[in-house]
């Protein structure tokens, strides 16, 4: 999970702000494409201060191909899952914080 720049969404009738990117694999042919979901989480805090993830305000799948999907293979092993959350945050219009 990464943390984003916070990013509203209109959703069951209120406004919301995401502060989180959630990507999870879900399937990949090993050949030419493959299906990723991603979600958008708020940020909470307790009474204490401390933040964590909150409630799940968005959500969908998204299918790497072509070009991008042999981009994505050709990055090394431990750069792959950074790859593609920049390309899931390009797609859905967040950026990643540093």
């Amino acid at each position: 999970m990464k943390q984003i720049e916070p990013v509203q969404i209109w959703t069951n009738g209120t406004l919301k702000t995401a502060e989180f990117l959630q990507v999870i694999g879900i399937n990949d042919n090993y050949e030419s494409s493959a299906t990723n979901y991603w979600a958008l989480f708020t940020l909470v805090t307790d009474a204490e201060g401390v933040e964590s993830v909150g409630e799940q305000i968005a959500q969908s799948n998204l299918t790497i191909s072509g070009e991008s999907y042999i981009d994505w293979g050709d990055q090394p092993a431990m750069a792959i899952n950074s790859w593609i959350y920049d390309w899931v945050a390009e797609q859905i219009n967040v950026v990643i914080l540093p």
